[in-house]
């Protein structure tokens, strides 16, 4: 089966469009930022989910696992 494809050196306006692209507005500028927020977002519900399974522990123990983490990243950043 033969390749249909478009390479931008086989036609000359094909170059020409592709060097014309509008600029992207809307929903494309959103495309970016999916991936974190989708993260931050399954972050959130995994510790709630541990909230509904352990109670309190579930609460206060990853946040002081990140205390700890945070302690860990500052004497990084301090130590140049």
């Amino acid at each position: 089966m033969k390749d249909l494809s478009l390479a931008l050196n086989d036609a000359p306006v094909a170059r020409d469009m592709a060097d014309h692209q509008p600029v992207r507005r809307g929903a494309d500028d959103w495309a970016g930022a999916a991936k974190p927020l989708l993260a931050i977002l399954l972050y959130v519900l995994l510790w709630a989910l541990a909230i509904a399974v352990w109670g309190l522990p579930g609460l206060f123990l990853p946040a002081v696992a990140k205390t700890f983490a945070m302690v860990i990243v500052l004497v990084l950043i301090t130590r140049g």
